[in-house]
């Protein structure tokens, strides 16, 4: 049953990264609930596809299974999978027993791919059934988007490069206009793929952040770069997005070994 204190909040819909879990998706965002436990009600979803324990999982949730992923590599039936993945968040929707207006989607790695892909069909006008996006938070994730489009999921996502080995960088028709918080670990393999995601969002609209770290939040098990500050930070952005009021700051927090930990950029 939901509290009585955060029952009437604003709703976030939360997707856990490829070969985890809701659960582990809920230990591993922990600090960020806690700091916006007064905002928002938190509300996580089990991916519908079982797979293997993802990048990082194991040894720390061992034993904490079934792990699951948004996506089927090589699947033969993208289709009949995308309905799939539609039917689960609808159904985690519908069963949550909050009452307050679902306002944005929250991902992280596989699963912030997924958000980009709802925003995505949603700029689009795809009828998904699902809640209409005020805006999404992306964590170390990285690009293409993963689309519930049938059409966009059957094309081949355009290279990182060029034939010059030039960055091609997206075309117009592809900005997508609602807000956005980035954020990203320079220590993470797939950075590069997340500021490349980031491209395709528009500058006035999304907020980027970068810190020492890899593919994880601030405040992971192990974590010796971050502070306190860092997911104060990440807040702070959220806020400023579900206010609609993304604007340009600079360098902000330090990381606990005293260098500076986050950039911003808009």
């Amino acid at each position: 049953m939901a509290e009585p204190s955060n029952s009437h909040l604003p709703r976030l819909l939360c997707l856990h990264g490829g070969g985890t879990s809701a659960m582990i998706f809920k230990i591993q965002t922990r600090r960020l609930q806690w700091s916006l436990r007064q905002h928002f009600r938190f509300v996580f979803v089990d991916a519908p596809f079982e797979s293997a324990a993802g990048p990082g999982v194991l040894p720390v949730f061992e034993g904490c299974g079934p792990y699951h992923r948004w996506v089927i590599p090589g699947s033969s039936t993208p289709e009949r999978d995308q309905q799939r993945v539609r039917q689960v968040l609808r159904k985690a929707i519908a069963d949550d027993p909050g009452d307050g207006e679902f306002v944005g989607v929250l991902g992280f790695s596989q699963g912030g791919r997924m958000a980009a892909g709802l925003l995505a069909d949603q700029e689009e006008g795809e009828a998904t059934g699902l809640p209409y996006w005020q805006f999404a938070v992306l964590l170390c994730a990285g690009y293409p988007p993963l689309s519930m489009s049938s059409e966009r999921a059957r094309e081949e996502p355009k290279g990182v490069v060029d034939e010059h080995g030039e960055d091609v960088e997206p075309e117009e028709r592809e900005i997508l206009s609602i807000p956005s918080v980035h954020v990203r670990g320079t220590l993470d393999p797939h950075c590069e793929k997340g500021r490349r995601l980031a491209k395709y969002f528009n500058r006035e609209t999304s907020v980027s952040m970068e810190f020492v770290m890899g593919h994880h939040l601030p405040g992971a098990a192990g974590d010796t770069t971050s502070s306190k500050g860092d997911t104060d930070a990440i807040r702070d952005a959220i806020l400023r997005a579900f206010a609609g009021d993304l604007k340009a700051g600079g360098d902000e927090g330090a990381g606990a070994n005293g260098t500076r930990s986050a950039q911003i950029t808009v």
